[in-house]
């Protein structure tokens, strides 16, 4: 499998939102709880895992105890802030009305477990977006081939040329793609983050 790594720039985050609320593979350690993949592994300050994370699905069910939902490979991570209404009311994390949806929140699977790399797909809505998607950049998010040209199309042809060519305009020979652009072309995975 290759992968290359493509520097995103803090400031053109905004166009990543839709996918992040998509769903993004990072690469994470298996077998750990949620709490200590957000706080251990993403950085995250506990309390604001505490209280500004108020929901929060494991594969599609709602997770009350962040000490006790296991993350393996290929899980599928939403994480929202406080959801109006009573719906949002229903399905925050141990809240009042979370009995209410017993038969449908996550129940860990004991047994034991074994800890290695893999990757699962996170997805962040609302108020989170905007805290944690510099977070997930800095840690690393992964694209199929071609989802990652897909988003390309989203962005200005000036910002494209900016981000596959480094700054440079030239092409190949030719008039061909830029360097960067066969380097995308002969990937698996792109993984997008900031910094280095």
């Amino acid at each position: 499998m290759k992968i290359l790594t493509v520097k995103w720039d803090q400031p053109r985050i905004l166009p990543l939102y839709g996918a992040l609320q998509r769903g993004v593979l990072v690469k994470a350690r298996l077998g750990w709880n949620i709490r200590s993949l957000l706080c251990e592994q993403l950085g995250l300050n506990p309390d604001y895992v505490k209280n500004r994370i108020q929901t929060a699905f494991l594969n599609g069910k709602p997770v009350d105890d962040f000490d006790t939902a296991m993350v393996e490979d290929g899980d599928i991570l939403t994480l929202s802030g406080a959801l109006p209404g009573l719906a949002g009311a229903t399905l925050r994390k141990g809240g009042f009305f979370s009995p209410m949806r017993a038969a449908l929140t996550h129940q860990n699977e004991s047994g034991p477990k074994q800890e290695k790399e893999g990757f699962i797909t996170v997805r962040i809505f609302n108020i989170l977006l905007g805290e944690l998607a510099p977070v997930l950049l800095s840690h690393g998010i992964f694209f199929p081939k071609w989802e990652f040209v897909s988003l390309l199309q989203e962005l200005s042809p000036e910002e494209r040329a900016e981000l596959i060519g480094g700054g440079e305009k030239e092409t190949a020979p030719g008039g061909g793609v830029t360097e960067k652009s066969e380097e995308i072309a002969a990937a698996d995975f792109i993984e997008v983050r900031t910094g280095k």
